[in-house]
């Protein structure tokens, strides 16, 4: 290229931006970005619904009451809900004051009779090892 040389007027050396990059696409209608909207919507509460019904009713406890009877035994009552057919496990715990497990044991409650979601009461006795302050149900899952 010859540097004394001027372009026309309009004319650059370098390509344009559109030559570049393409030419700028034009903005989604109001139709269009009413229905993409309402697509990405609709698509949202599905998701939201597959994973809040997804696996079921799923097996919770709820601590009642503890007894601390002396240093070494204490009782904890306690609810669990799950399905009737199920074989469930529980996990129970008495604490000490700085929150130390002093006594644990574990409860299977095996399948009830009958079909759909059950409230079961139980109480269990535990040994401790120190004195404990507090009791209640550490977790509850199903077993196979």
């Amino acid at each position: 290229m010859n540097p004394h040389r001027t372009a026309p007027a309009g004319a650059t050396s370098e390509p344009s931006v559109a030559n570049r990059y393409g030419t700028p696409k034009r903005a989604l209608g109001r139709r269009q970005r009413t229905a993409l909207l309402a697509a990405a919507l609709a698509v949202a509460v599905v998701v939201a619904g597959f994973f809040s019904f997804a696996g079921g009713p799923r097996v919770t406890s709820k601590d009642i009451a503890f007894e601390i009877l002396s240093p070494t035994r204490a009782t904890v009552t306690f609810d669990v809900e799950r399905n009737a057919g199920e074989r469930v496990e529980c996990s129970v715990r008495v604490l000490d004051d700085s929150y130390a497990v002093v006594g644990w044991k574990s409860v299977v409650f095996e399948p009830g009779e009958g079909t759909g979601h059950e409230k079961v009461r139980h109480t269990v006795e535990l040994r401790t090892e120190a004195l404990g302050t507090t009791g209640g149900v550490g977790d509850c899952w199903k077993l196979d």
